[in-house]
């Protein structure tokens, strides 16, 4: 409790009241933060266009004993993606990732390696919004993968028998990856292009992934959106609220 310096990623703002914002942030220091900012929406205030949404911003906030909404004292802008905004597409796309970290995430829960990598995406996004479709897949994967809901890719989830080129993996309708002989040839196999681009998630970052991607057959990329979506669909038993476009 009382203050808090830390950097944040503005996912999302509420109007409250005639001049205030309910701001939604990922922290670096406390993860999910929910704060007043108040009369922010005057003609002349102390935050200016720092509350834009994806603003990476360095902040102070006050927290009272037993409160969930936190007093923004402080701000200082890192850097705006505020020309982001000016593409329809890469404002939903932003909106998505935004919409699932929230989703995700328990408030006031330090997750160091979600906002290095929710960051890393933005910054994919920022330097070639063209690749936006591919970075959302890195990012729901990771996202999975975090929160511990993403299944084993690289092995049988009953033998442990390592994928390869010549033992393919079948999903099944439970969404874990079986081997041919585990999964009797039930559910749907994956393609030894899929898998490959599974396992490129877990070893490039978001940029590098993007810029590899761009020579994967758009069949392998609908593949791969498909399957992210299944299993971002059986964790929150629903559809997101905000949805990306398949490729």
């Amino acid at each position: 409790m009382g203050f808090c310096e830390t950097e944040a990623l503005v996912l999302r703002t509420y109007n409250l009241a005639e001049a205030d914002k309910i701001v939604v942030s990922l922290t670096h220091a406390n993860g999910l933060v929910r704060s007043v900012a108040r009369g922010c929406r005057r003609l002349k205030n102390r935050f200016g266009a720092a509350l834009e949404p994806f603003t990476l911003l360095q902040i102070t906030y006050y927290q009272k004993e037993n409160q969930e909404l936190v007093s923004l004292r402080e701000v200082e802008i890192l850097k705006s993606h505020f020309y982001l905004s000016s593409d329809a597409e890469t404002l939903t796309g932003l909106a998505y990732m935004a919409d699932l970290v929230i989703e995700f995430s328990p408030p006031y829960q330090t997750h160091e390696k979600l906002f290095r990598m929710v960051k890393a995406c933005l910054e994919a996004v920022a330097s070639s919004p063209t690749d936006l479709q591919t970075v959302l897949r890195y990012f729901e994967i990771w996202l999975l993968k975090l929160e511990g809901f993403l299944p084993d890719i690289k092995r049988c989830v009953e033998c442990h028998l390592t994928f390869n080129e010549s033992k393919l993996a079948f999903m099944g309708s439970d969404l874990v990856l079986r081997c041919r002989s585990c999964s009797q040839g039930m559910g749907t196999a994956l393609s030894n292009r899929l898998h490959r681009q599974l396992r490129a998630t877990q070893t490039l970052a978001p940029h590098v992934f993007a810029e590899e991607s761009r020579e994967v057959p758009v069949k392998t990329l609908r593949e791969l959106a498909e399957l992210t979506h299944s299993l971002l669909g059986r964790v929150l038993e629903r559809e997101p609220r905000v949805r990306s476009t398949f490729p």
